[in-house]
């Protein structure tokens, strides 16, 4: 179907004015196709997507007051259908709301609503310690490495209430006159300090010695913390160490639920 151009003339009211006014209507031309009609035309050919760091609004055709909402899928438009974090600080997890726990099927008697106020029980952090060494003493060449080495530490008992390291050490008796301390730090070796063991009376055996301490670590020991102890030994002008074979003797504070 082809249009032609229709020439229309108006002259004046007036017979004895010789001017006109033309007028020239085009009608060649194509209709326009609505934004919202190439939008949902499935048969033009596919443009590229680019990946986009967000789902926009989408305005709609000028002259509108009110932009048109589009939907589209996250995966069609390049993103990530899930967002994976990590949580790296385990001291300081994130706050879980009862609500996550609600519909949850919690077989522990512990965890399950208390009959009172129908309120999930929360979980406690308690601190714990925790030895990196097993007790010398329960090695069967211990008395051998007595003999050898003239200190070693025998066993370390823990208690994380009190924050108090207790140990007791084996001394050869090569001479009376002795002095053994500990020498431990907190801070990696920034600072240390000594502390004297004490005798344990009536312990000795014609070879071997009995010692015993006590490490008290108060309550800024708190979880994360690291104390590193070695021993020593100075008597007849000489000094000898144990330190775990140069590793020293570690012990951490640890967290604990109840």
């Amino acid at each position: 179907m082809s249009f032609n151009h229709i020439r229309i003339e108006v002259n004046s009211a007036d017979e004895g004015s010789e001017g006109h006014c033309p007028t020239e209507v085009n009608n060649n031309t194509e209709p326009l196709d609505p934004p919202e009609d190439k939008e949902f035309d499935f048969l033009r050919p596919a443009e590229p997507l680019q990946r986009s760091s967000s789902v926009k609004l989408v305005s709609a055709a000028s002259g509108t007051s009110h932009p048109k909402k589009v939907v589209r899928f996250a995966d069609a438009l390049g993103l990530d259908l899930e967002s994976i974090r990590h949580i790296l600080n385990a001291g300081d997890p994130p706050s879980v709301p009862s609500s996550a726990m609600r519909d949850l099927n919690l077989n522990s008697s512990e965890a399950r609503n208390s009959s009172s106020g129908g309120k999930i029980r929360t979980v406690e952090e308690v601190p714990c310690l925790r030895a990196w060494f097993s007790n010398p003493s329960s090695s069967p060449l211990f008395d051998r490495r007595v003999k050898d080495a003239r200190i070693v530490l025998a066993s370390c008992d823990l208690d994380a209430v009190a924050m108090t390291v207790r140990g007791r050490i084996h001394v050869s008796n090569v001479a009376y006159e002795k002095r053994v301390t500990v020498r431990y730090t907190t801070n990696a070796w920034l600072t240390f300090a000594d502390l004297e063991a004490n005798y344990v009376a009536s312990s000795s055996d014609r070879s071997t010695d009995y010692f015993h301490f006590a490490i008290v670590l108060g309550p800024y020991f708190s979880v994360g913390g690291r104390l590193e102890f070695s021993l020593r030994l100075v008597c007849d002008g000489q000094t000898y160490w144990d330190s775990n074979n140069g590793d020293n003797y570690r012990i951490e504070c640890c967290a604990a639920f109840k």
